[in-house]
């Protein structure tokens, strides 16, 4: 063979794929054309014909598999960038496009102001209100953190539940608890009733972009005003390992898109109570959220008890108090402040009249 010149084979494929797109383009057809072509496969000269180019790669780790999609090319108009999950099941494909926040003014001073001036929504946990300032301010998001048993979930039932009272729809995500496992029977009531809907999944595979999705079609069905994710913690396991590196961005794009639809959303995230240190969230997340509560075990004369706090109100004075509360078959009852003890979060509090005395 002559030095420059190509393999036959090669001319004759190259030779093939020109006529094929003289003749595709003169019949006026759609086309769909598919073939197995790998990472390496760049350069393959059906891709100069094609007028899109879709690309389908599947990840399988232990028992997840992930399934994207990527528009390389789509000659004359504009595709949205980076990959897309779909499901195939047996409606067929369904794709999950990641969520996109559209530029607005919500960085502005303006926007802030009209924050600010929204009406406030009722915990429907009495005291727990007053602490906040007057309630949450509506379009607000707020993590409730603490360690297992510490009444997150109670406390985001009474949430919902207060919105229904208030003839507000909503919706809960739930990676822990279904509601026949909830201490309290309020959310399989509201669900089983329609007041609230329920997106409860034990998959090992899911991607935050499919959560979003199913939770921005139930917020346009139903109208819901309310939105609860319990918990995040449950949340990172339940997404596939393959997009767990980029959770904590995910949660900020989730946040800000439940945010421009002007919905209330309420998040719980389990913590370890370790006294050496505050922490919020395992995740980073805490300066997501427009405020935060903190729900901590002490010991008090050999008694376990149970305090909580607001420690972040964006735009809006709040509660500085470490407040007690039980939980009972009513559900979360908020005490009085704690001021009979100090270094409560040191998780060793002294008695304030014994140390005046000493």
């Amino acid at each position: 063979m002559e030095a420059g010149r190509q393999p036959p084979a090669e001319v004759s494929l190259q030779q093939f794929i020109q006529q094929l797109g003289i003749h595709l383009s003169g019949w006026q057809v759609t086309s769909f054309m598919v073939g197995d072509y790998g990472a390496d496969s760049d350069d393959h000269p059906i891709y100069a014909v094609a007028d899109g180019l879709l690309l389908l790669s599947q990840r399988t780790y232990r028992n997840s598999m992930v399934r994207q999609m990527q528009v390389l090319k789509m000659r004359g108009q504009p595709t949205r960038p980076g990959m897309q999950t779909f499901r195939i099941s047996d409606d067929g494909i369904e794709v999950f496009q990641a969520a996109l926040v559209h530029g607005d003014s919500a960085g502005t001073q303006e926007a802030a102001d009209a924050r600010r001036a929204k009406p406030r929504l009722s915990m429907g946990v009495p005291g727990l209100d007053e602490m906040l300032g007057g309630g949450l301010p509506s379009g607000y998001s707020i993590l409730v953190a603490g360690p297992s048993g510490s009444g997150k979930t109670i406390l985001a039932t009474a949430f919902l539940a207060e919105g229904v009272r208030q003839s507000e729809a909503g919706v809960i995500v739930a990676f822990e608890q279904t509601p026949g496992q909830s201490r309290s029977p309020t959310i399989g009531d509201m669900v089983r009733a329609g007041q609230v809907r329920l997106i409860n999944t034990r998959s090992l595979d899911l991607s935050i972009d499919e959560i979003v999705q199913r939770l921005i079609d139930l917020i346009h069905k139903t109208k819901a005003t309310r939105v609860v994710i319990d918990s995040l913690s449950g949340f990172e396991l339940a997404v596939a390992p393959s997009f767990r590196e980029d959770f904590r961005e995910s949660l900020f794009r989730m946040v800000a898109v439940l945010a421009a639809l002007g919905v209330t959303v309420l998040m719980t995230s389990e913590l370890e109570d370790r006294y050496t240190d505050l922490r919020f969230s395992p995740y980073g997340s805490a300066f997501l959220t427009d405020a935060i509560i903190v729900e901590r075990y002490i010991e008090i004369q050999s008694q376990l008890k149970r305090v909580m706090a607001v420690v972040k109100m964006r735009g809006s004075a709040h509660s500085d108090e470490l407040r007690q509360f039980e939980i009972t078959d009513a559900g979360i009852v908020i005490g009085k402040p704690v001021v009979d003890y100090e270094g409560l979060l040191s998780g060793r509090p002294t008695s304030s009249a014994r140390r005046k005395k000493s």
